[in-house]
């Protein structure tokens, strides 16, 4: 595996982002050559994103169907993965050439870095980076003549403002149907994917629901929930119905929807329909931990939220709710990606199996803080 070396630079008004000041790589053992100089026998997959939770799934169910992989991340790909890339790039998605230079070489661009979090200080940085970044990688894509891209949306943008039908592959969101930045941000980004689809460029969205299973070491919501109720932090909840899908469906559908799909079409990532009430009796049968008994009221959660809002600005601590995420409990969160299903070809995995890997992976991983923590402590 080669690397790209990469030094730390700050955006203005945005997170430290890691940016090439290097685009020369090792490349079994041979030192010095240019990237777009490489000579590949099989065809090369770049993922935007590659070291977060979907991304490093990705990855594997690449390489494990015979296809080299590049990763474009500003993290390191996880070193526990037994399945490594052929190669990473430390990057930054604000910048076009690093991006471009990633891009050399390869004919598949999944697109999958964001801001996956509903709240952040610095509202900005969702219009930076989950919209302009994505508007750098079309550019990239184009000027690097790539053959097909795959951009992951999100399913928080789908929600409908009345009913309570699941959503499916028809929905059509506005722009002032958005809550909050994220899903602002997301909107706009999607819509420069499909507005590059009707300009040639070979480009289809795919819009995950809540992923779980093993192996979410940066804690997606869904992962900060089950490691929540893991530690017993959750005193309450507010309930409603959300959508589960496995990670590893996710990266198959991922590398599905880039073989099978139609450009300019959206593809919903969706597994199981549930409220966060059954959600906790799953995790509570699979950890032998009491479910939380307070249910909390929308109006009580949306005013927790707001009060949590404003002490959050002022201290940069992430709040336990955002009132996004509030809010779109308030709507129709209940999907159903049959059509996605039959048109890739997969279907999702038992629930269960989902939740029970995903309970084992995380305790596993507070075991293994908890006991180094011990060991420091000797």
């Amino acid at each position: 595996m080669s690397r790209i070396k990469a030094g730390l630079k700050m955006v203005p008004g945005s997170c430290a982002v890691l940016a090439c000041d290097d685009v020369k790589f090792r490349a079994h053992g041979k030192p010095g050559a240019l990237l777009k100089e490489k000579k590949y026998e099989k065809k090369m997959n770049l993922v935007i994103g590659g070291s977060g939770f979907i991304g490093a799934h990705l990855v594997r169910e690449l390489i494990r169907n015979g296809e080299q992989v590049r990763v474009f991340d500003r993290d390191p790909f996880p070193v526990d993965v037994p399945e490594q890339p052929e190669e990473t790039v430390q990057g930054d998605i604000l910048r076009t050439d690093d991006l471009f230079q990633a891009m050399q070489g390869c004919t598949t661009v999944y697109h999958l870095a964001g801001i996956p979090m509903l709240w952040a200080r610095n509202e900005r940085v969702f219009e930076q980076v989950n919209h302009q970044g994505t508007v750098n990688v079309l550019q990239a894509a184009r000027k690097a003549n790539i053959g097909r891209l795959v951009f992951t949306s999100t399913e928080s943008i789908l929600a409908p403002t009345h009913g309570n039908e699941p959503v499916t592959e028809t929905a059509d969101p506005q722009l002032e149907d958005m809550l909050g930045p994220y899903c602002r941000s997301k909107f706009l980004a999607e819509q420069a994917v499909f507005q590059a689809a009707r300009e040639g460029l070979h480009a289809i969205v795919v819009c995950p629901t809540l992923p779980i299973g093993p192996g979410d070491r940066n804690l997606t919501p869904p992962g900060q929930m089950i490691r929540d109720f893991l530690q017993r932090k959750i005193p309450g909840y507010l309930d409603c119905t959300l959508n589960f899908a496995d990670v590893r469906d996710m990266a198959i559908w991922h590398r599905l929807a880039a073989r099978k799909g139609e450009p300019g079409r959206r593809y919903i990532l969706s597994g199981h329909n549930l409220s966060i009430h059954d959600f906790f009796q799953h995790l509570s049968r699979e950890s032998d931990l009491p479910c939380p008994r307070l249910k909390v009221p929308y109006a009580v959660a949306l005013t927790w939220s707001y009060v949590e809002h404003y002490f959050s600005r002022l201290t940069g601590k992430k709040p336990k709710s955002s009132v996004t995420g509030v809010k779109l409990c308030r709507r129709s969160m209940a999907f159903d990606g049959s059509w996605t299903w039959k048109t890739l070809g997969h279907y999702p995995r038992p629930l269960e199996e989902s939740i029970r890997q995903a309970v084992a992976w995380h305790r596993r991983y507070l075991d293994q803080g908890k006991s180094t923590k011990d060991s420091q402590s000797h």
